[in-house]
């Protein structure tokens, strides 16, 4: 039996659902320059070269909007870099998404990951929303923890909208919930899972969990242990190029319903996806404090009191 907890509710997606791009103001708090990535190589050899970028929709600086060309073999991402989250303040992250046209393209529209990433399934990763495989969407920790992969009826790849919350408790325990808008309306969220210790946690069908008995859970994780900084940063991407690492080869599937071979881009992809009113929430459920040197365009991305 499914829970509450899970997007009963969703509203079919319109294509009014997807938000306005808006050409970003220099308070973005993203960064979309050319660059380089190990999961995903385009067809000229990098990330953002090929004309295209990520986006912010219209008046919301905490916001991203993506979307693929039909006949390209691209790779975009945008990415928070000078907005470092400090996990040991970190208490939540809230958004809402939609999603339209994304059968076979890999795609992670808001993921939150470590500065220094090591260990796979043990590194921290926090993927809230990803297509991996490229025929569902999922609520995934880079193949650790309890992965939770969302019917179609509850969130559809080719169409839907919906509200995703993070949650990290005082156990440095990690949750990703996935709900309808109606339901996060009242305080911003999804309703708070439920669970007595990590092994319960872990056992769910509802929700993603990220923990292991005996540790101190994310702080134990690669990207809090051994002298790392324990920051993290807000990245927001779709992966359709043509080589990458392990994890495009794990996460480029094959969807044989649309004739996609694994590891082969999606060249008829429309896929289009837009994040917003992102909000992180430090300690008591208060504003996030950045990490020393962070400018003041990472404030968007906060609760303000």
């Amino acid at each position: 039996m499914i829970s509450n907890l899970l997007l009963l509710t969703l509203l079919p997606l319109s294509a009014t659902s997807i938000c306005t791009p808006s050409t970003p103001s220099s308070s973005w708090p993203f960064d979309v320059s050319p660059t380089t990535a190990p999961s995903c190589v385009s067809s000229a050899g990098g990330v953002n070269d090929l004309g295209t970028a990520p986006t912010s929709c219209a008046n919301d600086p905490a916001s991203v909007y993506l979307e693929l060309t039909p006949g390209t073999s691209e790779c975009l991402s945008a990415k928070a870099f000078d907005c470092k989250i400090p996990m040991r303040n970190f208490t939540s992250l809230d958004y809402d998404f939609a999603i339209d046209s994304c059968m076979g393209a890999w795609a992670a529209p808001l993921w939150m990951t470590p500065d220094t990433w090591q260990w796979g399934g043990g590194s921290g990763e926090i993927d809230s929303l990803e297509f991996c495989a490229r025929d569902a969407v999922s609520l995934n920790f880079a193949g650790g923890g309890n992965q939770i992969s969302l019917e179609s009826d509850e969130v559809d790849i080719d169409n839907s909208e919906g509200h995703v919350t993070v949650r990290k408790d005082e156990a440095g325990i990690v949750t990703i919930t996935a709900c309808s808008a109606e339901e996060a309306a009242g305080t911003g969220q999804c309703s708070a899972p439920a669970y007595a210790s990590c092994t319960e946690c872990l056992a769910s069908e509802t929700y993603a969990c990220w923990c292991s008995e005996g540790t101190a859970n994310i702080y134990d994780s690669g990207g809090c242990v051994d002298g790392t900084d324990c920051l993290w940063t807000l990245v927001s991407d779709i992966w359709n190029g043509v080589d990458g690492d392990d994890g495009y080869y794990g996460c480029m599937t094959a969807v044989p319903s649309i004739g996609l071979e694994k590891g082969q881009p999606n060249l008829d992809s429309q896929c289009r996806i837009s994040v917003e009113k992102i909000t992180l929430r430090g300690e008591g459920g208060g504003a996030l404090e950045f990490a020393p040197g962070s400018p003041d365009s990472c404030e968007a991305l906060t609760r303000k009191e």
